[in-house]
């Protein structure tokens, strides 16, 4: 069995008025060739059960990460999506996948505690703030940018923004945040409204404040693409010290039935849930460890407006793109990290004083446009392929399945089962028969490595 630890309780637990488990763990090895290691919290109700299985065992609904060994970890967890009105049992399941090489390891657990949201508090980017602590302005509207197709982004001289689609308000400012928000994430404060000076230049509107607070300036520009509105803009830490820094961009939109797709095929509706992401976890970079599956997003709401927020593929950031219910905001957030010195022939140098300040300023850029309601995610990614065919220029003149290593000759009837890629070749017999019967053959490279052989030695050269 996999080792785990375990709670029972005699009746069943209502956590339904709980919606976020917090947990705070580190795991420790005595081997350096361990970098992480899998956890699963695996939780049991009682109602929810195998109806396949002739017992009808409780079934598991699990919650998987990949922890990094040698530091404390803090798990913010949503069980908005578990059915918990009658919990059982609780497991923690400690996975062993199979190590390379035997070694011992320590898990430590500081705390699992259940966090109840309530009239008296807000949830923004995944954390849970007093209500009074996200405070939006509104300010009077000072400029538009809009695209070719209907789609306006109204700006306030507050740093304040709202949407209008064909003529009519989708959303507008509020009591929460909108616009560009920026949070100290070491600090633990919560996300602010940047504000300072907005001006007209031309088509475009430019954004500019010195947050002395917080030690951080930020400089954004607004401006269309034709088919979408771009904002890009820069963060910098006014600093010497090591910093961790979030911006956002939250755009309002009224409430409605809206649908937040997960993939071209599924949506989810709200529901219970204070927010919908759709995230990859386990990360060793990004607040919590957490990223976007994917460059963009589609909320639609069938027969109204169906908005996307996007980066680029080609300006490699960690981002989260995220559906607000509660607050009614669609928002993309961006994490930087500042070091406050750098090490540069030996010598520690500050970062702000390298050329053009490359890491003590950092650039974020992102994209808004429409996409069909009616048809999600697959009108929101069609629409982004328009914009960057260079993405996905096709650069193979054939479809098919990987065959790895050896020779395709050996398999019968590979052809027929639709291979078209020999990946690895076995020798120049194997290449030779690819090129004889159409399949593309390809080196086998890491290239994220630069490897050279220095030959083979029977002493210490």
């Amino acid at each position: 069995d996999y080792p785990k630890l375990g709670l029972a309780w005699d009746e069943p637990q209502d956590w339904t008025r709980y919606s976020l488990l917090c947990t705070r763990l580190r795991v420790t090895s005595d081997n350096p060739n361990v970098l992480e290691k899998h956890i699963a919290l695996v939780f049991y109700d009682d109602k929810t059960r195998r109806e396949d299985l002739p017992d009808k065992p409780m079934a598991q609904q699990v919650i998987h990460h990949l922890i990094p060994v040698g530091q404390w970890i803090e798990l913010r967890d949503w069980l908005t999506s578990l059915n918990r009105s009658t919990i059982r049992q609780v497991h923690v399941y400690i996975y062993e996948l199979g190590p390379l090489e035997a070694h011992s390891y320590t898990w430590e657990f500081a705390q699992m505690q259940l966090q109840e949201i309530t009239e008296r508090t807000a949830v923004f980017g995944g954390e849970v703030y007093g209500a009074g602590q996200l405070v939006g302005r509104r300010g009077k509207p000072m400029g538009r940018v809009a695209t070719n197709d209907g789609l306006q982004l109204v700006v306030g001289d507050a740093g304040d923004v709202g949407l209008v689609l064909d003529g009519k308000q989708v959303g507008a400012a509020g009591a929460a945040p909108t616009g560009l928000i920026i949070r100290d994430v070491a600090a633990g404060h919560a996300p602010v409204m940047v504000g300072g000076k907005l001006q007209r230049r031309g088509q475009e509107i430019v954004q500019t404040v010195r947050l002395e607070k917080l030690a951080l300036g930020v400089e954004a520009t607004y401006r269309s693409r034709g088919s979408y509105i771009e904002v890009a803009g820069t963060v910098e830490n006014l600093t010497l010290r090591d910093r961790a820094v979030t911006i956002a961009f939250a755009l309002p939109v009224a409430r409605g039935n809206w649908r937040w797709w997960d993939s071209i095929s599924q949506y989810r509706e709200p529901g219970e849930a204070h927010e919908l992401t759709t995230l990859e976890t386990g990360m060793e970079w990004g607040f919590g460890g957490a990223h976007s599956k994917y460059p963009l997003c589609a909320l639609s709401q069938p027969g109204r407006a169906g908005l996307s927020l996007a980066i680029r593929m080609d300006e490699p950031v960690v981002h989260r793109i995220g559906y607000n219910a509660s607050l009614g905001l669609l928002y993309i957030e961006f994490d930087f990290g500042f070091p406050g010195y750098v090490t540069m022939d030996g010598k520690e140098v500050p970062a702000r004083e390298l050329k053009d300040r490359p890491l003590a300023k950092a650039p974020f850029r992102l994209l808004l446009y429409r996409h069909d309601p009616q048809w999600g995610f697959r009108s929101a990614l069609e629409r982004y392929y328009s914009f960057f065919p260079e993405f996905f220029e096709k650069r193979v003149t054939r479809e098919g399945g990987w065959y790895v290593w050896g020779n395709v000759a050996d398999t019968s009837g590979a052809i027929e089962a639709g291979f078209g890629f020999h990946w690895g070749p076995g020798g120049p017999d194997a290449v030779k028969w690819d090129n004889e019967h159409g399949l593309l053959a390809l080196n086998y490279i890491e290239s994220e490595f630069y490897q050279q052989t220095m030959g083979d030695f029977d002493r210490e050269p």
